[in-house]
């Protein structure tokens, strides 16, 4: 295929004698981190020694302990377990091995001080996670898990408790949690916020899940109560948190999943993003999606480490491509700009 000029049909001043324009992509910094790297980093996460898990909880390799009742896929006899096994392609329960490496690629690149936010938390996994590992190594941790389902909400403030990781959990309207937000943390290392992630103060409608339903997302159709996936479900209005209120500080990793609304949220937050987050680990939905934050972020100079496309069975019938999907993608974003050994 030949390379064509860009630019002559949009812009009038240039002339005919004027040398193509080659776009620029990426950075030329950023390095993949391949399969082959996984093994190594999944190490750095390992606990020398692990808790005991009790009846209620299993402990992974990495020290972190878990109520199986907040893993909808785990079976019941894994509850008083302990796994030591890496979770290579995947951990069977939960999530693969790719977001794993995020947060281990985002502490061993920490300096003095870890910092997670974690939009679409749940229960607040990668952020107990990261702050449980990340002050094990020595570095001051922080963190804030932003998720708006009520029930999911006291799970990340549960979960957080039952790695002995102080926790606020803060409600309110979107200027009472940007209030909030704003106050000295006073000892706190997590703080979970009831809301909505979004790129402004607003509120959102969000659907009414059952405990087993880690699918939801704020988002509907217009004028009616099916979500992205097709499914009839009632809606209540959630207060959303805006990104600039989260990121108010340098952020070693920011971990979104979001559900389909990704690149409207990230695209339209990207300043505030680019000058503060080292790392961002996207979950994607949808491949249309993964093609437009591709599209949008490496045009900025950023690099993308990892690329894990989502997974897809085209049956049935959904009103977006999102709720085709069975398995969510990741992608792993670096900000070279924020790195003290980037040139310039």
């Amino acid at each position: 295929m030949r390379l064509r000029r860009r630019g002559a049909e949009l812009d009038d001043t240039r002339s005919a004698d004027d040398p193509p324009v080659v776009p620029s992509l990426g950075n030329g910094w950023t390095q993949p981190i391949r399969p082959t790297d996984y093994p190594a980093l999944l190490e750095s996460l390992r606990a020398d020694s692990l808790p005991d898990p009790g009846p209620e909880h299993l402990v992974g390799w990495d020290g972190v302990r878990t109520r199986v009742t907040m893993l909808p896929f785990a079976p019941d006899e894994l509850a008083g377990t302990t796994s030591t096994t890496l979770p290579i392609p995947d951990d069977g329960y939960r999530s693969e091995a790719e977001e794993y490496v995020a947060l281990a690629q985002a502490i061993a690149t920490a300096h003095d001080a870890f910092r997670i936010v974690e939009v679409g938390a749940g229960w607040a996994p990668w952020s107990v996670a990261g702050i449980v590992i990340a002050r094990r190594r020595g570095l001051h941790a922080t963190g804030i898990a932003v998720e708006c389902d009520r029930v999911r909400s006291e799970w990340a403030m549960e979960h957080a408790a039952d790695n002995d990781v102080r926790a606020q959990l803060i409600t309110g309207s979107p200027d009472e949690i940007a209030a909030a937000l704003a106050l000295p943390w006073d000892g706190v290392e997590l703080r979970v916020v009831r809301a909505a992630g979004w790129h402004a103060r607003t509120t959102l409608q969000f659907p009414d899940l059952d405990e087993g339903d880690m699918g939801g997302a704020v988002w509907t159709l217009p004028g009616t109560d099916v979500d992205y996936r097709g499914a009839h479900l009632a809606h209540h209005d959630v207060p959303t948190v805006a990104l600039a209120d989260l990121l108010d500080a340098p952020t070693d990793l920011l971990h979104v999943d979001v559900q389909g609304v990704e690149t409207e949220l990230l695209t339209t937050a990207a300043d505030v993003i680019q000058a503060s987050v080292r790392l961002m680990a996207v979950g994607t939905t949808d491949r249309g999606n993964e093609g437009r934050l591709q599209e949008f972020f490496l045009p900025r100079g950023w690099g993308l480490s990892i690329d894990e496309p989502c997974t897809t069975l085209f049956t049935m019938t959904h009103p977006t491509l999102a709720g085709f999907t069975t398995q969510d993608g990741l992608q792993l974003w670096e900000n070279p700009f924020l790195r003290a050994d980037f040139p310039g």
